[in-house]
């Protein structure tokens, strides 16, 4: 199935932080850009990214569980989103 998120827009630029934890699971957080951590933003977590989307919680809850399933390769996640708006078509 495919999810059709929106991207990011100015001029209050709204990303997703994902997180894939030690114990092989993801959690992710919308946040304003300037709210992102150069720091883990989770205690256990091995490795964050951020994507320039805006997924409202029913499509984060989405993206989360296929992440969780192995169905969406944690790394793909940055061929999604954008700075300049439109929307991205994730297969989860």
């Amino acid at each position: 199935m495919d999810l059709t998120v929106n991207n990011s827009t100015n001029p209050d630029v709204r990303v997703t932080l994902f997180a894939e934890l030690q114990d092989g699971s993801f959690k992710a957080k919308v946040m304003t850009e300037t709210d992102v951590p150069y720091a883990p933003y989770w205690d256990n977590e091995v490795e964050q990214l951020v994507v320039y989307i805006a997924p409202n919680e029913e499509q984060l809850d989405a993206i989360l569980a296929a992440l969780n399933e192995r169905r969406l390769p944690f790394k793909r996640l940055q061929d999604y989103g954008s700075a300049a708006g439109g929307t991205s078509t994730i297969p989860v």
